[in-house]
């Protein structure tokens, strides 16, 4: 598990996170709220297509930093697992605050996803020992 692999898996990861929810944004700014209105709709699709920008942008940072060498490798997924960090309490939060909206709560595979990124992060840029060769 060289961090060059971490950077392109999650990478690949976000950019397909960013364009579901990107392209998804109307389905996700309707479900569980069958009458909202259009200024309301527009709002939550608005704010999807944020997240799918960002999630895009991270994805290409990682993908890009690939190649750069171990060290700095390392010191970019001690970033992203401390970022997933925060990803895992934000999901947590919207489970619990949409237990009333199950559409709109995060699903729980996301949430088991996202944990077992942050621990490959930290384990890869903390624990495990790499070789020059490796990158």
């Amino acid at each position: 598990m060289t961090p060059k692999i971490l950077l392109t898996t999650t990478g690949i990861i976000m950019i397909i996170h960013g364009l579901l929810f990107f392209f998804g944004a109307d389905d996700m700014a309707r479900s569980g709220v069958p009458d909202i209105s259009e200024k309301a709709l527009r709002v939550g699709i608005g704010l999807a297509e944020i997240v799918a920008i960002t999630s895009v942008f991270l994805g290409i940072v990682l993908i890009f930093s690939r190649d750069i060498e171990i060290s700095s490798a390392k010191k970019v997924l001690t970033g992203t697992g401390i970022g997933y960090l925060f990803l895992i309490a934000g999901v947590i939060k919207h489970v619990i605050d949409f237990q009333d909206i199950p559409e709109q709560a995060p699903p729980i595979p996301m949430l088991v996803i996202i944990v077992l990124l942050a621990v490959w992060s930290f384990y890869v840029s903390l624990i495990k020992k790499h070789s020059i060769e490796e990158n």
